[in-house]
């Protein structure tokens, strides 16, 4: 009968220390996981609102050399359109005059 107790006394005492490191890998997994969350968060927000707000000033900037260049366009100052590939130069009644790419001759 002793050792029917002690074989239960044995198997109570491995259950409850199964239990309790479960419990404290738990609790050291989730510390981790925030401790981690809070100092990573704020890190990876910031890199990336950097990163748009470059994104942001790099479209304006082809924006503003889009206007640009289709002001200079309608003024006659050699500009085509976007994607026009010609080479020749325009003037301001749309007449081709000729250009650096210019194959008529």
């Amino acid at each position: 009968m002793r050792a029917l107790v002690e074989i239960v006394d044995s198997f109570s005492g491995t259950v409850r220390f199964l239990i309790c490191a479960i419990f404290l890998v738990g609790f050291v997994v989730t510390g981790m996981l925030t401790m981690g969350v809070s100092y990573v968060a704020p890190k990876v927000a910031e890199d990336y609102g950097e990163r748009a707000e470059r994104l942001g000033q790099q479209a304006i900037e082809a924006a503003r050399e889009e206007s640009r260049a289709r002001d200079l366009a309608e003024d006659g100052w050699g500009y085509s359109e976007p994607g026009a590939g010609s080479g020749s130069s325009r003037d301001a009644s749309g007449d081709e005059v000729g250009g650096w790419g210019d194959d008529s001759n």
